[in-house]
């Protein structure tokens, strides 16, 4: 339990009661909106594949080294992740299907904005968590 301090609650959850269900699923995608909204650098290195490819509504492209610098760096920082609707996951052995939409505040640069997004994630089952493979979003009419 005492290597669990400094992570946040959800992913903290995620780690110690991953499974192969699709609410196991959602509660990844839940935990890596409230890592990404708090900037939680710790939690997003366990949640992000090592190998992940984050295409942006805007078309950029990151590696989790770049979304977590950027994050870091106020390059791109969230300040919210608020899903709303159904959160879809769909199961195929170890990878997972996620589609959902969100509202999301952004500070880019210092300038802040906001989106209206649908995405798709794509996570895998390794090492018993379930961690965000790719992400590819659109923006949707406010």
């Amino acid at each position: 339990m005492k290597k669990l301090v400094g992570l946040t609650f959800a992913s903290a959850l995620m780690l110690m009661a991953a499974g192969k269900t699709p609410e196991d699923v959602k509660a990844a995608e839940r935990a890596w909106a409230e890592a990404t909204a708090k900037s939680d650098a710790a939690a997003l290195q366990k949640i992000l594949a090592d190998d992940l490819l984050y295409t942006h509504s805007t078309g950029d492209d990151d590696t989790k080294k770049m979304f977590i610098d950027n994050m870091s760096n106020g390059v791109r920082k969230y300040t919210k992740v608020q899903h709303y609707g159904d959160i879809d996951a769909k199961l195929y052995g170890d990878i997972a299907i996620v589609r959902a939409k969100a509202r999301i505040e952004t500070i880019m640069s210092g300038k802040a904005g906001g989106a209206h997004l649908k995405w798709i994630h794509v996570f895998r089952y390794k090492g018993g968590v379930w961690q965000l493979l790719a992400h590819q979003s659109l923006r949707l009419p406010n």
